[in-house]
């Protein structure tokens, strides 16, 4: 079965329209909602690993909810639980947005969706940069392995000093090296970019924001019967 492909506008739309809902409608609904959209679209996307991390990690939070509600001294705990799942199945389509799509296809449909350009340069260094970051992670892990020191929670002050003090350096190097490659490539011209990956919305675009929204309205009903 051939894998959907879906425009990244799409699912920055999704991202942003998602959490806010939560503001209108029933918690328990829409979180049902959004755990099936997602897991449904990363399914069609082909993504299946990413469909078992999110029932997964979904259900280990909401089973420590569910114990720490037993508890009068750790409800407050686990109400931080519960917003960590809600705020699960969004993640996980953010994270395919970041990991499935270079900066040009991502620079490309902000500029379709016609925002300030202040913001399309801001939130696409931004989002390019956290896999940089997490590639830098993996390399000072390595080095700290290679010099036999090792990251433990038994000494977590100690590892977290280990960890801490070369990333700081290496944040403001990669943010300009970041920048640096944006404005190589034109991010800040005040003229419309031209793009190889300048992909139209298709149908099957269309379908997935229909059964969103379709969602959303029937959350909308739902609650007021």
């Amino acid at each position: 079965m051939r894998s959907l492909n879906i425009n990244p506008i799409v699912l920055i739309i999704i991202n942003i329209i998602a959490p806010s809902m939560y503001i209108f409608l029933s918690g328990k609904y829409l979180q049902i909602f959004l755990l099936i959209f997602a897991a449904s679209l990363l399914a069609l996307m082909g993504r299946y690993k990413r469909v078992a991390a999110l029932f997964i990690v979904y259900f280990v939070l909401i089973g420590i909810y569910v114990v720490t509600l037993r508890s009068d001294d750790l409800k407050f705990i686990g109400l931080f639980f519960i917003v960590i799942a809600q705020s699960v199945p969004c993640v996980s389509l953010a994270a395919l947005l970041i990991s499935k799509y270079n900066s040009a296809q991502l620079l490309s449909a902000l500029e379709a969706m016609r925002i300030p350009r202040i913001l399309v340069v801001a939130v696409t260094i931004t989002m390019k940069y956290i896999p940089t970051f997490k590639r830098e992670f993996g390399y000072i892990l390595e080095s700290m392995r290679l010099r036999g020191i090792k990251f433990t929670w038994r000494r977590p002050v100690k590892s977290f000093q280990y960890f801490i003090a070369p990333q700081l350096f290496r944040c403001a190097a990669l943010a300009e090296e970041v920048t640096s490659a944006g404005l190589v490539k034109g991010i800040d011209a005040p003229v419309r970019r031209s793009s190889f990956y300048e992909e139209k919305i298709t149908i099957a675009d269309y379908l997935v924001l229909f059964v969103f929204v379709l969602g959303l309205v029937g959350g909308f009903v739902w609650q007021k019967m």
